[in-house]
C-alpha cells in the first residue's frame, strides 16, 4: 500500500541480505517476535534479500545467533538517513540553499536583451536608447512598463516605425521595424522642372507635360534644365505646370584597380591558443591576455553557465580562440593579375550603376608595370536621368 510505503520511508528502513542454512527458521522467528520483514526475495536455498525498518533491525541480533545466520546491510533508505547525510554535508546544504535563493531572486530581473528586425541601425544604438526609455540589463521586471518603453523608444528614434517589447524569463525580446528612405515626392498639382541628374547624351526624350528644353542627340551636363514647368506664350500670361517626361540618356562610368604581382597570403599553421574569462553581470574577470602570435584569426564563444531556456543568468564563460596565421609571399603572373583585377572592377562598378540601367558597352584596359597591373573599366549605359525639382 502507498500509505505503508510512505510510513516506512519516513521512519527509515534497510535492505538486508541474510545467509544461513536455517533461513526458514530465521523468517519464522522474526514473525513470532513481531519483526516485520517485507519484499522478501529468495536468492538461493540459503540466501534471502528483504527490507526491515531501522527500529526492528537491532531486534534481529538474538535470532541471528539462534539460526547461526549472517546478516549484511546492502542499503540504508528513508528520511532519517537522508537527514543524517545532510547533516554531514551541512555547508553543502547551506551553499545549495543560498544558490537556490540567489537563482530565485535573479530570475526576477532582465539579464539579456535580444533585438530583431534591424537592417541599417546599429544594435548598440538601440540598446542605449532602450536604457533611456526604461529598459536595461539588470532591471527588475516589475518596474518595466512595456507599453511605455515602446512609446518612448519610438519618440527617441524617429527612424523606427514600430516597436514591440516582450519578456520571457530573464530575457527581453525587442522587435522593431525601420522606416524606409522617404522619397522626395512632389505633388502632381505642384509646379516643377526636370533637370539632368548627371552628364550624358540624350538618346530619347518624351515630354508629357511642360516645355522640352533639349532634343535627342544633345549633350547635357548635371543639373541642366531638360523640361521647363514655366510656360511662356505670346499674348498669354505666364503659367506654371508640373513637368512630366521620360529622359533616356547615354551615360558613362569608370573605375580603377591596382593588383601587385607580389601577393601576401595567410594560411593557418595549425597552432591554437585559448584564453578563458568569466563575466558576472557586466564585470569581466580574466587573466593576462598575451597572444603568442603576430597574425591570427580570433574566434570568441560565450557560454552562459546558468541557461535554462528563457531563463538566462548573468554569469558567462568567454572562450577566446586564437588561430595562428603564417604569411607567405606568392608571385602571380600577369594573366592571374588580370583575372583578379577584372573580378574586383566588375564588383566595384556594379555598385555605381542603377539597377534599372541598361549596359550598352563595357571594356577594361590594362596597364602593366614592373611591380603591378593597373586596370581601368569603362561602362556605357542607358538610363533615365530626369529629376524633378520644385520651381522656386
Amino acid at each position: 500500500m502507498l500509505i505503508l510505503r510512505i510510513w516506512n520511508y519516513l521512519r527509515g528502513y534497510a535492505i538486508i541480505v541474510v545467509k544461513g542454512i536455517k533461513i526458514e527458521r530465521f523468517i519464522n522467528l522474526a514473525v513470532v517476535n513481531n519483526i516485520y520483514l517485507w519484499d522478501i526475495e529468495k536468492i538461493d536455498y540459503a540466501t534471502i534479500k528483504a527490507k526491515i525498518s531501522s527500529s526492528d533491525f537491532f531486534k534481529l541480533k538474538s535470532i541471528v545467533k539462534k539460526t547461526d545466520s549472517n546478516i549484511q546491510i546492502i542499503e540504508k533508505c528513508g528520511m532519517p538517513f537522508k537527514i543524517k547525510k545532510m547533516k554531514k554535508r551541512k555547508w553543502f546544504v547551506v551553499g545549495l540553499a543560498i544558490l537556490l535563493i540567489s537563482i530565485y531572486i535573479l530570475s526576477s530581473y532582465i539579464w539579456m536583451i535580444e533585438i530583431y528586425g534591424l537592417k541599417n541601425i546599429d544594435e548598440q544604438v538601440v540598446i542605449e536608447n532602450l536604457s533611456h526609455a526604461g529598459l536595461k540589463i539588470g532591471m527588475r521586471k516589475k518596474k518595466i512598463n512595456k507599453r511605455k518603453v515602446e512609446n518612448k523608444l519610438l519618440i527617441r528614434m524617429p527612424e523606427l516605425t514600430w516597436v514591440g517589447v516582450e519578456m520571457k524569463g530573464t530575457k527581453a525580446f525587442i522587435k522593431v521595424v525601420e522606416k524606409g528612405p522617404e522619397p522626395q515626392l512632389i505633388n502632381k498639382d505642384e509646379p516643377c522642372d526636370i533637370v539632368a541628374s548627371k552628364n550624358g547624351v540624350i538618346e530619347k526624350i518624351l515630354v508629357l507635360n511642360g516645355d522640352g528644353m533639349v532634343k535627342d542627340g544633345d549633350t547635357v551636363k548635371k543639373n541642366q534644365l531638360l523640361v521647363s514647368g514655366t510656360i511662356i506664350r505670346n499674348n498669354l500670361p505666364e503659367r506654371y505646370v508640373h513637368s512630366m517626361a521620360e529622359v533616356h540618356a547615354r551615360t558613362w562610368y569608370e573605375d580603377v584597380e591596382e593588383i601587385p604581382y607580389e601577393q601576401i597570403e595567410y594560411k593557418k599553421s595549425g597552432r591554437v591558443h585559448k584564453t578563458y574569462s568569466l563575466e558576472i553581470v557586466s564585470r569581466k574577470f580574466e587573466r593576462d591576455k598575451k597572444i603568442p602570435y603576430e597574425d591570427y584569426n580570433k574566434i570568441e564563444k560565450e557560454i552562459y553557465i546558468f541557461n535554462f531556456g528563457s531563463y538566462v543568468f548573468p554569469i558567462k564563460l568567454i572562450i577566446t580562440q586564437y588561430e595562428e596565421l603564417v604569411s607567405t609571399t606568392k608571385i602571380i603572373s600577369e594573366e592571374e593579375a588580370k583575372t583578379i583585377c577584372e573580378e574586383r572592377l566588375n564588383a566595384k562598378i556594379k555598385l555605381q550603376i542603377p539597377e534599372d540601367a541598361v549596359i550598352l558597352n563595357q571594356r577594361i584596359e590594362y596597364f602593366p608595370n614592373e611591380k603591378s597591373l593597373i586596370g581601368k573599366i569603362y561602362v556605357e549605359v542607358l538610363e533615365d536621368i530626369g529629376v524633378k525639382v520644385r520651381i522656386k
